[in-house]
C-alpha cells in the first residue's frame, strides 16, 4: 500500500511538471508572434535576390590591374587618291555635248586624250567673223577677232589652220591635260569667278598651251568609292555654261593612306606619330608611315577623325583596305580583359563579387584594345568575374544596381 501511493505521488508530480514545460513553451511562442520575430538562416537570405539582379555561380574571379601602359591600337583606313594634286577640267565656252567619250568615274586617262566634243554657237560665230574680217582685209579688226579666239581657246595653230581651210569648226574637241583617273564634277551653277579652264581644240600635242589652263583642285573624294565605278551623269545632248567644271583628274604617283580614329584616343595621336600597318589582301607585308595631318570628321551622326598618311611611288591601288596599329601611352585607369567586360545597350557591366553572389554593376569605359579594356572607376580592391558571359544568356534581362 505504501509503495503503490508513492507511485501515484511521483506520476502526479511528472504530469504536473510536464504540464508546466508545456505551458512555457506556448508562452515564449506567443511572445514571440506578439513581437513579429522569425528565426531566418542568414545563409540562405543573400541567396533569396532576384534573378536579374544577382547570379549565384562558382566561376573564377580577376583583380583588375592599375599602372601606366603601352598598348597597340588597331585601326581601319583605305587608300584614296591625293586631291592636292588633282587637275581641274572647266569648260571656256557655253555649248551643247555633241560626244561623250568619258563612260564612268575613275576611267584611267592619258594626257591629250579626246574627252568629249562640244558644239558651241558663240565659238562658231566667232569664226566666221574672223573669215569675213580676213576676207576685208582689216588689220585691226582681223587682230581683235583673233585675239576673241584666243580667248575662247584657239591656239595660234589652229587660227591659221581656220584661216588655210576657210571651214568653220562645229565640234570643238576638248582634251585631257594630266594623266590620271579622271572623277566627274558635280553639276553646279556658273561662277562669275572662273580659275580653271578646259582644254579647246583639235590637236591633241603641241598646241595645247594655249587651249588648257588646269589648276589644283581641293575637293575631298573621301567618300567616293574607287572600286566600284559609277557611270557618269553627263549625257551627250546636255547643256554646259562658261566656266562649268566637268572633271577632276587625280594621278595615282601619290596616294593616301587615310584611317579612321575612333574618339576614345582621338587626343593621343599627334601630328608625326607612326603608324604600322598592311593591306587587308596581303598581311605578310608591312609599311611604316607617318601622320601628316589629322582631320575632325563628323558621318552618320559620329563623330571621329581621319589620319592621313602620305604615300610616295608605292604599290598600293586606290580602294584597298588597310589595317593599322598605332601605339599610345596612358598613365590612369583600371585594366580589366576585354571578356569580363559586357555591353547592355550603351552600358558597360561588371559582374563583382559579393560573398556567394555575383552583382552587376554598371562601370565607365575608356580604350579599348583587342584584348584588354580601361575601366575608368575605383573598382581597385572589386573581385570581378573572369568571363562575364558565362554569367548571362540569350533570354537574361540584366539589371545593374544603379538602376
Amino acid at each position: 500500500m505504501k509503495r503503490n501511493y508513492i507511485n501515484k505521488i511521483l506520476a502526479l508530480v511528472l504530469l504536473l511538471f510536464i504540464q508546466a514545460c508545456s505551458s512555457t513553451k506556448e508562452e515564449h511562442a506567443t511572445s514571440h508572434e506578439a513581437h513579429g520575430y522569425e528565426t531566418v538562416d542568414t545563409t540562405i537570405l543573400q541567396l533569396t535576390g532576384a534573378t536579374n539582379r544577382q547570379i549565384v555561380s562558382n566561376t573564377p574571379t580577376i583583380s583588375v590591374e592599375k599602372g601606366s601602359k603601352v598598348l597597340p591600337i588597331n585601326i581601319s583606313g583605305r587608300i584614296i587618291y591625293d586631291n592636292r594634286n588633282a587637275t581641274s577640267i572647266s569648260s571656256r565656252i557655253s555649248g551643247r555635248i555633241e560626244r561623250l567619250y568619258v563612260k564612268y568615274n575613275y576611267q584611267p586617262v592619258k594626257k591629250g586624250q579626246l574627252l568629249l566634243e562640244i558644239y558651241s554657237p558663240e565659238l562658231v560665230t566667232a569664226q566666221r567673223e574672223l573669215l569675213m574680217l580676213h576676207q576685208q582685209q582689216d588689220e585691226k579688226l582681223l587682230q581683235a577677232a583673233v585675239q576673241k579666239l584666243q580667248y575662247l581657246g584657239f591656239s595660234a595653230e589652229q587660227i591659221q589652220q581656220l584661216l588655210q581651210s576657210k571651214n568653220v569648226l562645229y565640234r570643238v574637241p576638248i582634251y585631257s591635260p594630266a594623266s590620271g583617273y579622271i572623277l566627274e564634277k558635280p553639276v553646279t551653277p556658273p561662277s562669275s569667278t572662273v580659275n580653271t579652264m578646259a582644254s579647246v581644240g583639235d590637236a591633241p600635242e603641241g598646241e595645247m598651251d594655249g587651249m588648257n589652263n588646269s589648276s589644283s583642285n581641293q575637293q575631298d573624294i573621301s567618300n567616293s568609292s574607287a572600286s566600284a565605278p559609277a557611270p557618269v551623269i553627263l549625257r551627250t545632248g546636255q547643256y554646259l555654261s562658261t566656266g562649268q567644271t566637268i572633271f577632276n583628274i587625280y594621278t595615282n604617283t601619290d596616294l593616301i593612306a587615310e584611317f579612321a580614329i575612333p574618339p576614345s584616343i582621338a587626343t593621343q595621336i599627334q601630328k608625326g606619330k607612326k603608324v604600322l600597318f598592311n593591306k587587308l589582301s596581303d598581311t605578310d607585308e608591312s609599311y611604316l608611315g607617318e601622320i601628316r595631318l589629322i582631320q575632325p570628321t563628323f558621318n552618320a551622326g559620329e563623330n571621329f577623325s581621319l589620319a592621313r598618311v602620305y604615300l610616295k611611288k608605292n604599290a598600293f591601288t586606290v580602294g584597298e583596305l588597310l589595317n593599322g596599329t598605332v601605339a599610345i601611352t596612358t598613365h590612369e585607369g583600371y585594366w580589366l580583359p576585354k571578356q569580363a567586360v559586357i555591353r547592355l545597350g550603351k552600358k558597360s557591366v561588371v559582374f563583382r563579387k559579393e560573398g556567394r553572389i555575383f552583382r552587376p554593376i554598371s562601370v565607365n569605359t575608356g580604350i579599348s584594345t583587342a584584348n584588354m579594356i580601361q575601366v575608368l572607376n575605383p573598382i581597385e580592391h572589386w573581385l570581378i568575374a573572369e568571363n562575364a558571359s558565362y554569367l548571362v544568356d540569350s533570354e537574361d534581362f540584366i539589371i545593374s544596381d544603379d538602376e
